[in-house]
């Protein structure tokens, strides 16, 4: 049984001039369970459109959604019973840490306060339990909301950008907490992030969607070779450029050029010689592999 399922769904909203705004156009996936499956994209893509889609929230224009095996709209009841999402909604200002996941673990009819406690401990909240919302830090604030979504266990769980906003050091250790509750509860996870290190790092799977359409999909290591190339050399000129005498294919920024090969240390030594027999002098030399990073530029410029 797939965690979810999801065949040509379109959303089409009329704005307050009438006028039709398509959100989704046609969009299908297959997410297995178990799975930690992220959705990519550039801002205003529709990618919360999709999550509010697949979680309930929003009835599509047309298409199918199905989660845990059910029609997400004919068993809406059962489904919410089953999947969470934290949204970067906030919660009730004036309420305290432990008030707040009481709250809603009532809304949920949980009764067993050793699961907040669980999370609050998860979440490391504990010097906070009696802390007001408003008085938290965005950090603090985002653990508590990601605590909340996990209360009633779910069998599948929705994030949108979980980590937006935040300092390094505070995503890191949210990403490895998301990470141990999920392994210890075989949560499937579905999650969009503009962070391109968070989703390699989380991520089983990846969806690119651009303009409402799914554009790509596949591992991370699949969705690199849109850029037909393993790896990058980045060479800095001592000074500007307008052309360069090399076949390898580049990119030429002034002072500075990115060559994009399948083997950078065997091709480096072979471009600096054709720069130097050109007369171009070289500053420096650095060689990366190529990251999802420069998928997601390539898609969102020229798909």
């Amino acid at each position: 049984m797939k965690a979810v399922e999801c065949k040509n769904v379109w959303m089409i909203y009329r704005n307050f001039m009438e006028k039709s705004v398509t959100a989704l156009r046609g969009v299908s996936l297959d997410i297995e369970t178990g799975e930690i499956f992220g959705i990519l994209g550039p801002n205003g893509a529709g990618k919360t459109t999709l999550i509010s889609v697949l979680s309930t929230i929003l009835i599509p224009t047309k298409g199918d959604v199905r989660i845990l095996g059910m029609d997400a709209f004919k068993n809406t009841k059962k489904v919410r019973e089953l999947i969470n999402i934290s949204s970067g909604v906030r919660l009730p200002w004036g309420m305290k840490v432990y008030e707040c996941l009481r709250f809603y673990a009532l809304c949920y009819g949980i009764t067993d306060r050793s699961i907040i406690e669980k999370l609050i401990a998860d979440f490391e909240l504990e010097e906070y339990r009696n802390t007001r919302f408003d008085d938290l830090s965005a950090g603090n604030k985002q653990k508590l909301n990601l605590a909340r979504a996990f209360l009633n266990s779910p069998e599948v769980v929705f994030l949108d950008e979980p980590t937006a906003n935040l300092d390094p050091d505070i995503a890191r250790k949210i990403r490895e907490m998301i990470l141990q509750i999920i392994d210890r509860n075989d949560t499937t996870v579905i999650l969009t992030t503009h962070n391109m290190r968070e989703a390699e790092m989380l991520c089983e799977r990846i969806a690119f969607i651009r303009d409402g359409k799914i554009i790509a999909e596949g591992t991370a290591e699949e969705l690199k070779k849109f850029i037909k190339a393993n790896e990058r050399i980045i060479v800095r000129f001592k000074e500007p450029v307008k052309s360069l005498p090399i076949s390898v294919p580049y990119e030429l920024n002034g002072n500075s050029a990115i060559f994009y090969v399948d083997n950078a240390e065997k091709a480096t030594p072979k471009i600096v010689l054709e720069l130097s027999n050109a007369g171009i002098e070289v500053e420096s030399v650095k060689m990366e592999e190529i990251t999802l990073e420069d998928v997601f530029i390539e898609l969102s410029e020229n798909y």
